[in-house]
């Protein structure tokens, strides 16, 4: 059995672009022989819509998405985040769709009110009664498929404990759908989760992460799957879109060991910085950045970060000097601004420095 996990990058409040990023990655995976194809959590929306929830279009929108996609009538499983609506409440949810029917949503029982989230101010929760597997069709055999989002795996801090729920109810594996922000060390500690609650239910475990930048907020990809003991037998891309796809035993819960990604901290850092740069400016329209250059060590990475996100024809150097500035630091901007390939404006600031004097005087 081959479950692709579509790692995509969406946008806040773009429907039609978000559709056609998951229709792209639905055909690609059905193109390579995927039974289950997974996507990021709330995939139709972009991750996070906060008010954007609060418009009534915005949400019809989003669930008539859901529905043109499931009018397709593709032969793959797709498991997709969107947001429901019943009863007049809000829910994240994951949607189970195949040949032009919709198996069963998911409703996204753990809402996290801490650090960057704030699900419960739009957010109903999912109830534990409601956790349970969804039936899916895979090469003739009837698989149990558990579905959870994002925070449902994190939940030390919660009596309810969805993962656990899931399998002790029938899950033959289970798949999470996730935008889980980037900071340094964040995907080992995804990791450690996935392997302690895949041996610990002795079930596969398929984690499909958000990759983009979404205003201050950098998703790093870098999607997941586990077999039932434990054992890494994906590892998607970090900081780009990637479709990988993973074979696994239905029966037995096993696939072909993997071995870790080596990246060094400081250059996951980099790489987060370069495409939080880089998203802001496409996700809002900016093409160029001007970039105030001293010659000192951060206005330095700043323009190294900003051409490898922009590429250097749209990077413009300035440098400012004033009778404070040394001429090493004339150089070291020279030399940069060459090294880097970038056009560098040069003016004096000692007439605005001057006036500063007279008027503080």
């Amino acid at each position: 059995m081959k479950v692709a996990l579509a790692q995509i990058n969406t946008t806040v409040g773009d429907l039609e672009g978000n559709v056609q990023r998951i229709e792209q990655s639905m055909d690609r995976a059905t193109s390579r022989g995927a039974h289950v194809v997974v996507f990021p959590e709330l995939a139709v929306t972009g991750y996070p819509p906060q008010d954007l929830l609060f418009e009534k279009e915005f949400i019809r929108m989003n669930i008539q998405s859901l529905k043109m996609m499931t009018r397709r009538r593709r032969k793959t499983v797709a498991v997709i985040g969107f947001v429901d609506l019943e009863s007049n409440r809000l829910f994240n949810s994951a949607a189970v769709i195949a040949y032009g029917r919709n198996l069963g949503v998911v409703h996204k029982t753990l809402l996290p009110t801490y650090d960057i989230f704030d699900e419960a101010r739009y957010f109903s929760p999912g109830t534990k009664r409601e956790i349970r597997p969804i039936s899916i069709q895979a090469e003739g055999k009837e698989i149990n498929l558990g579905v959870e989002i994002c925070e449902d795996l994190w939940d030390k801090a919660y009596d309810v404990k969805v993962t656990d729920v899931l399998a002790a109810r029938g899950a033959d594996m289970i798949v999470n759908l996730s935008a889980s922000p980037f900071y340094a060390g964040k995907w080992s500690e995804r990791l450690r989760i996935l392997k302690r609650k895949a041996i610990r239910n002795g079930v596969p475990m398929f984690y499909a992460n958000l990759v983009g930048g979404q205003d201050e907020l950098v998703f790093d990809g870098g999607s997941l799957a586990v077999d039932c003991r434990g054992n890494l037998i994906a590892a998607s891309k970090r900081f780009e879109e990637d479709l990988t796809i993973v074979e696994i035993d239905p029966a037995k819960g096993r696939g072909t060991r993997v071995s870790p990604p080596i990246r060094s901290q400081d250059q996951e850092m980099f790489d987060a910085l370069v495409l939080g740069v880089r998203d802001y400016f496409r996700k809002t329209g900016f093409q160029r950045a001007v970039v105030a250059m001293s010659g000192g060590i951060d206005s330095s990475v700043s323009a190294c970060i900003a051409v490898e996100a922009l590429g250097n024809a749209n990077v413009i150097g300035v440098w400012m000097p004033s009778r404070f500035s040394s001429q090493q630091g004339r150089i070291d901007v020279q030399t940069l601004a060459h090294n880097l390939g970038i056009f560098l404006i040069e003016f004096s600031i000692e007439g605005i420095v001057d006036a500063y004097h007279r008027s503080l005087e």
